[in-house]
């Protein structure tokens, strides 16, 4: 059966308020960069993954409560947005620790970095070689494709 789009938006708006996973009221969720290479899927699981260890990569926190929830006019898919911290998704290194480094992508953890939510790759991964160099992301988003509940 095709669900219709004020189904699928019903599903994501769940989501988007859901405290036990994305709408975290207390504990904020984690984005955490990702230092060796993956590939997402939907088995991945937190201990797949080897966090950033260099001098200034520690893991940013979720703006607490319901996420930013919508749909693309162009596509009509749903995107659920994570919200950013004061400052936006960016990381400096501030030392020279665990340097170089490769940062292959990022990805959302819960504030004890055990249950893993999401992850995605960077098009490019970035090497990091000295002080002073710094990663900013673009929006963090889930996107449900129109028409993909059957």
């Amino acid at each position: 059966m095709q669900a219709t789009r004020a189904l699928r938006e019903k599903a994501a708006q769940l989501l988007a308020a859901d405290t036990a996973t994305l709408a975290q009221a207390a504990d904020p969720n984690h984005l955490v960069l990702i230092a060796a290479n993956f590939l997402p899927s939907e088995n991945l699981v937190a201990g797949d993954l080897v966090p950033a260890t260099f001098d200034g990569a520690t893991p940013l926190e979720v703006e607490l409560g319901v996420q930013l929830e919508g749909l693309d006019p162009a596509t009509s898919d749903a995107i659920i947005t994570i919200g950013p911290p004061a400052g936006g998704w960016r990381w400096e290194t501030t030392g020279i620790t665990n340097l170089p480094q490769t940062i292959y992508g990022y990805a959302l953890m819960n504030e004890a970095e055990t249950t893993l939510f999401g992850a995605a790759t960077l098009t490019t991964p970035v090497v990091l070689t000295g002080i002073n160099q710094v990663i900013n992301l673009p929006a963090v988003t889930f996107r449900q494709l129109a028409g993909s509940l059957t």
